[in-house]
């Protein structure tokens, strides 16, 4: 049996590579080196050990920010126009999808899309307000349903942040209000 050797990330046969040659030249990826800081490793492995790994190719894929509400507990009368009316005030709309039934009566819900984050953070400030008589809920949303577990942590990250930023609106209100008095 071959001796093992302890590289950064785990323990690798002596002279085998990471990763399977074949497979590796077949996919064209480009090798990369990662250099560990000296001090990070352990005494015995003070020299400088590149370990190559493949470049993914779709980490340069980006993807558009979508700023988008859930607007809950609308009156059944809503229209698209009357909430377009209201959540325009704040900022730029994308859109504003409206849920309806088979029967294309209102559900009580819509979603709003913003074209930035500040026009976003301001809406959030409806939520708990009156809208046609009713006590509306506005909540962040990151788009796409379901319950799954990265959609939640994703969910949870993005209303930690927003809940900072609406604090620091809110103290810049104050502070102005008390300016003008």
């Amino acid at each position: 049996m071959a001796k093992k050797e302890r590289k950064p990330g785990g323990f690798v046969r002596k002279n085998q590579s990471l990763f399977n040659k074949k497979s590796h030249s077949q996919s064209g990826a480009k090798k990369t080196k990662i250099k560990i800081p000296k001090d990070k490793m352990p005494e015995e492995e003070k020299e400088e050990q590149p370990v190559t790994q493949p470049e993914a190719a779709d980490i340069t894929k980006k993807t558009k920010a979508r700023f988008i509400l859930f607007v809950g507990n609308l009156p059944y009368t809503v229209t698209k126009e009357n909430l377009e009316k209201h959540f325009g005030k704040v900022g730029d709309l994308m859109a504003v999808r409206l849920l309806t039934k088979d029967d294309n009566t209102p559900k009580g819900c819509a979603f709003v899309e913003y074209k930035t984050s500040a026009a976003m953070l301001n809406a959030l400030l409806y939520h708990h307000t009156s809208f046609e008589g009713r006590k509306i809920n506005v909540e962040m949303t990151c788009g796409g349903g379901g319950n799954s577990k990265t959609r939640k942590q994703k969910l949870q990250k993005k209303r930690e942040k927003s809940s900072e930023l609406i604090h620091k609106m809110l103290k810049q209100k104050k502070k102005t209000r008390e300016a003008i008095k």
